[in-house]
């Protein structure tokens, strides 16, 4: 799998989505309170079904 700018094939950094899990401190309802570890496992990796956009100039990317 490869990202392509469709404006500028020198763009080489996309933003695309991933899904984390994440500890919180939590009160007595378990609601958030304070972000313990950002990231304590990746659970969905961007993927060719995802939007991917240029970070240097916003373009929508084409996915390989």
């Amino acid at each position: 799998m490869k990202a392509v700018c469709p404006k500028n094939k020198n763009h080489k950094e996309f933003i695309a989505t991933a899904h984390v899990v994440q500890e919180w401190k939590v009160d007595a309802e378990g609601d958030w309170l304070k972000t313990v570890d950002n990231c304590v496992q990746v659970t969905h990796k961007p993927n060719r079904d995802d939007v991917w956009t240029c970070a240097v100039c916003g373009a929508e990317a084409e996915v390989e």
